[in-house]
């Protein structure tokens, strides 16, 4: 998958069905994907990085304060 987005080459990576998915927000969720496989476990992402990085480039401009209160890894 890593190799797959370097080379920028999301339709290989998205299952089909998602055809009309936001092509942006697609990408910014396989980054965090691929940073939370990530071979070395600490370089992966909080679930508080996680959930902050989504509201930021995915979900609505509003955070929750959900993750004032978590940090569970990935």
């Amino acid at each position: 998958m890593n190799t797959l987005l370097r080379e920028n080459r999301l339709e290989d990576v998205v299952d089909k069905s998602c055809k009309d998915a936001d092509m942006e927000s697609l990408e910014v969720i396989l980054e965090i994907a691929a940073r939370c496989t990530d071979a070395n476990p600490d370089d992966r992402p909080t679930m508080n990085q996680v959930l902050q990085l989504l509201e930021q480039e995915v979900m609505s401009p509003c955070p929750s304060d959900f993750y004032e209160s978590h940090s569970d890894y990935c």
